[in-house]
């Protein structure tokens, strides 16, 4: 690190102190399927349900009047909606192998496939609806495929950005920054887990998975809605955008 951009690191660290000290923190971001996650491991859902992957819920009509409603079980309250989430990413989850062989092999089922083959749900949470803990990263975490962090490190989720990250495993471009290069490089030099590098992989490939970044990206922080959207979405011959699909959905959950 040259003593330019050393200055430069001491100017951004002095000012984050002063936003620390003004009550402002680096919190990482967080979506619906990320916190209904945390709920069930504190209401107990997997103590008496065993492994999410076979023993939660499988109704696609389950909604926060038809749960938690008996004497037994326990009353889900403000987060019955992020439980709601969670239990429909594992459904999805659970439910690829079926969607996969389906006639409507569309861009975005493929996408999935590339994601799921090549781990990319392992880091930033299945869908991308949140990243694990990452220590000795600016926030501790792995960015998921939304929200502010996402778009500061892709710049503004440029398929560009997001070619080279999978290609590279960084974007030059990110480092390249006055400041936020300086404070980038010397968080990614000292965070644990680091983005790998898809080099090798063909040109298509990265273009697929790049853009179905981007899409789980235009669905933004995904309610259970949103995760009931994108499974018919992916079964669609020739899929609408994530935004018209939201709005020509009949789905309701209360």
């Amino acid at each position: 690190m040259t003593t330019i951009r050393k200055g430069l690191l001491i100017c951004a660290f002095g000012a984050a102190a002063v936003l620390a000290s003004q009550g402002l923190r680096l919190i990482p971001e967080s979506s619906p399927v990320e916190r209904g996650a945390a709920a069930a491991i504190s209401y107990g859902c997997i103590d008496c349900h065993g492994n999410p992957e076979p023993g939660f819920p499988d109704d696609a009509n389950l909604s926060c009047t038809t749960i938690g409603t008996n004497s037994i079980h326990s009353r889900y309250d403000g987060q019955c909606s992020d439980l709601l989430a969670y239990f429909e990413v594992v459904r999805l989850k659970r439910t690829f192998k079926i969607r996969a062989e389906s006639p409507n092999q569309n861009r975005l089922l493929r996408g999935e496939r590339l994601a799921r083959q090549y781990n990319c749900f392992q880091c930033h949470g299945e869908l991308g609806q949140g990243g694990f803990r990452n220590a000795g990263a600016l926030k501790g975490y792995i960015p998921g495929y939304f929200g502010k962090d996402f778009a500061l490190l892709t710049r503004d989720a440029s398929a560009q950005s997001v070619r080279t990250w999978i290609r590279l495993g960084i974007d030059p471009a990110l480092l390249a920054r006055p400041i936020e290069g300086a404070i980038a490089e010397y968080f990614i030099e000292r965070q644990e887990v680091s983005m790998p590098i898809f080099g090798t992989l063909p040109d298509p490939t990265i273009q697929i998975l790049a853009d179905y970044v981007i899409s789980l990206n235009q669905f933004g922080a995904m309610d259970a809605k949103a995760i009931r959207a994108y499974s018919r979405e992916t079964q669609q011959t020739s899929p609408l955008g994530p935004v018209a699909l939201l709005i020509t959905t009949e789905l309701i959950i209360e």
